[in-house]
């Protein structure tokens, strides 16, 4: 990054019992099928209830209204309040924007207080910097998706708790079956350890993919780390980063 802020080259089980094989043998695959999907919907957690249990490049997902499975999602999300406090404060909730299609996708930690002005991921100061970011690798932010872990901003932009981590989790997951993306780029430290289910840091965490749900992984630096730390060693590494990332995409053309 030169001194304008751009980049540069320095086996399911139900809770009840199964039935007998002579019962199994009986029914038809469809009304297993039912019967399991009822089943599966009483047990699972409110949040999570209407997913369909895509996995990613299903033959399901593939015949999916991506535009509309993603508008279901964010209309959920508007009128979440199972986190109390979070739902109190918020003028917006956040669910993300960008492609339906992308291979790319930018998951951060949650929005900031113009994010929750707007409504959008990532269009304060550290959407600036990620705008730039993606142009660096040749992109705009209209090929990607971006959001976060939670959809509600933070009191004082503090780190998520557990809890609301743990609340807003299933809406991303749904989020990023729907999409199928290529490669999932983790900006920051919190969004890299709920998605990876690690302690690591980003530090250690950053620089290499992990496989995650047949798509590839890279952790980062958060924009708004680069903006507190804009030294020429944080910008080498976030490039160093990027430059992976821009040749997974190509390579999973």
């Amino acid at each position: 990054m030169n001194g304008n802020g751009r980049l540069s080259h320095s086996a399911l089980r139900t809770p009840h019992s199964a039935p007998d094989s002579a019962e199994a043998a009986r029914a038809s695959p469809e009304a297993v099928a039912g019967a399991l999907k009822h089943e599966l919907a009483a047990h699972v957690h409110p949040a999570v209830r209407t997913l369909d249990l895509f996995e990613f490049g299903s033959a399901e997902a593939e015949n999916v209204n991506r535009d509309e499975a993603l508008a279901r999602i964010a209309a959920e999300v508007a009128v979440c309040d199972r986190c109390r406090e979070l739902a109190a404060s918020r003028t917006h909730t956040v669910p993300g924007q960008g492609s339906p299609h992308a291979k790319l996708v930018f998951v951060g930690e949650g929005p900031g207080e113009e994010e929750d002005r707007q409504g959008l991921a990532f269009v304060g100061r550290a959407g600036e910097l990620l705008t730039k970011m993606i142009e660096a690798i040749a992109l705009a932010r209209e090929q990607v998706f971006i959001c976060n872990i939670i959809k509600c901003r933070p009191p004082a932009n503090r780190t998520p708790m557990p809890d609301e981590a743990s609340n807003c989790m299933p809406y991303l997951m749904r989020q990023l079956e729907i999409i199928r993306p290529k490669v999932i780029c983790a900006l920051g430290g919190t969004a890299a350890k709920w998605l990876l289910q690690t302690h690591d840091g980003i530090t250690r965490l950053r620089g290499r993919f992990y496989p995650y749900r047949g798509a590839q992984l890279m952790p980062t630096f958060h924009p708004a780390y680069v903006l507190r730390n804009y030294t020429p060693d944080t910008r080498r590494k976030v490039y160093d980063d990027l430059l992976k990332v821009k040749a997974a995409m190509d390579e999973a053309k």
